[in-house]
């Protein structure tokens, strides 16, 4: 299995609550939107296809990735999971890498990883400090699960009934923007790597 037998779907289409004003994924981070980071580093692993699940008008959309609107946010994860999947099924992907659009610190080589973890009959699933998350990456089965589920609240309800095997990622690479804090934190951790 190769990055280009699996699809990539982004969830990106939060409400952001507690970023406060304004557009948390557009938000700059070393120069450019916090979600452009993400959708590099999907493309960089060379995934077979990427969707992204944004909110209504969303304005910048790059080239090479399938959007797909989510106008109902307030659904929760789950429903924009879900989204993103049947998506991906319609045009027949069997195997999907799910990621957050605000997790800017999961590497391509993480993903690689993932990738060569990963086996038809198994999930991946990331792993910090004994906390199931994304980025994960699920078989067929999986995401029939998934799908025919109605949780607000994504893929970890189901998490006990699928085979999979978990793959531990770094705190740091684990961190997800929620507040404007959190940017700060993740803005002085890129610009320490590049000294």
């Amino acid at each position: 299995m190769t990055a280009k037998d699996i699809a990539c779907v982004i969830l990106a289409s939060g409400l952001s609550r507690r970023f406060g004003e304004g557009d948390k994924l557009a938000a700059d981070l070393c120069g450019h939107s916090l979600l452009s980071y993400v959708l590099r580093t999907a493309k960089a692993v060379g995934f077979g296809r990427i969707f992204c699940v944004v909110k209504p008008g969303v304005v910048t959309k790059e080239a090479g990735v399938t959007w797909i609107e989510n106008n109902n946010s307030s659904a929760g994860q789950g429903h924009a999971l879900r989204l993103g999947l049947r998506s991906a099924r319609d045009l027949c992907w069997k195997n999907c890498a799910v990621m957050l659009g605000d997790m800017p610190l999961v590497s391509v080589v993480y993903l690689k990883n993932m990738i060569s973890n990963y086996k038809k009959k198994q999930s991946v699933i990331s792993t910090t400090e004994s906390i199931r998350l994304p980025p994960a990456i699920f078989n067929s089965e999986a995401i029939d699960k998934i799908l025919s589920q109605n949780s607000a609240i994504g893929a970890r309800t189901i998490f006990d009934q699928l085979d999979f095997v978990t793959l531990p990622l770094n705190a740091e690479a684990a961190i997800d923007v929620d507040t404007p804090a959190d940017l700060a934190r993740v803005e002085n951790l890129m610009k320490a790597r590049t000294v």
